[in-house]
């Protein structure tokens, strides 16, 4: 399932990659982004955000709405920034674009709705009930799982690790980690 059916947002080019499941009003998922976020701009890491929508029922819509933007990675930027922001100050905000979206969605909207739904079944699939959520290529060629919120340093540390990652036949010459899932909204 992984290999063909989540849907995702890549931020970066550089580094290793690594796949965060994460719901907009996940109060950890937001303090992972910001770390994250400073470890892509300097080109250190590669992260592709799997949307969830499992813990409020205004996730499902935001997570379409970015999903369907022209550029899903500025756009989770800025929702990140604005939720993420109250969430700190303690207040609950949901973004007033998505209002219909679940009420009345459009056949497209429909259509991402499904998708966000594969992700969930995943995360139920592997048994993970908790978010943030990253997989990892780790050094000894599998796939690393970890649960629940970590801080810069356990995050260097997967970057570290990850970088000595050589996959035969990749086709990387730099010797980084090959991409270990496809997606569909690789920007």
């Amino acid at each position: 399932m992984m290999a063909s059916h989540l849907t995702y947002i890549q931020s970066g080019h550089g580094g290793p990659i690594i796949y965060d499941f994460t719901d907009t009003n996940c109060s950890y998922c937001h303090i992972l982004y910001n770390a994250e976020e400073h470890l892509v701009r300097e080109g250190r890491l590669t992260v592709r955000y799997v949307p969830v929508a499992m813990i409020d029922p205004s996730s499902m819509s935001e997570a379409v709405y970015i999903l369907q933007a022209k550029s899903p990675a500025a756009v989770l930027s800025n929702v990140e920034r604005i939720i993420g922001d109250n969430m700190e100050n303690k207040n609950h905000i949901t973004l007033p674009q998505v209002a219909h979206i679940i009420d009345n969605p459009f056949p497209r909207e429909l259509a991402t709705i499904k998708e966000i739904e594969l992700n969930n079944g995943f995360l139920h699939e592997i048994k993970v009930d908790q978010l943030p959520d990253i997989i990892y290529q780790r050094s000894d060629g599998h796939l690393g799982l970890i649960t629940g919120l970590i801080g810069k340093e356990e995050l260097t540390s997967i970057l570290a690790e990850s970088a000595r990652v050589q996959v035969p036949g990749s086709g990387n010459a730099d010797g980084t980690i090959a991409p270990i899932l496809m997606g569909k909204n690789d920007e």
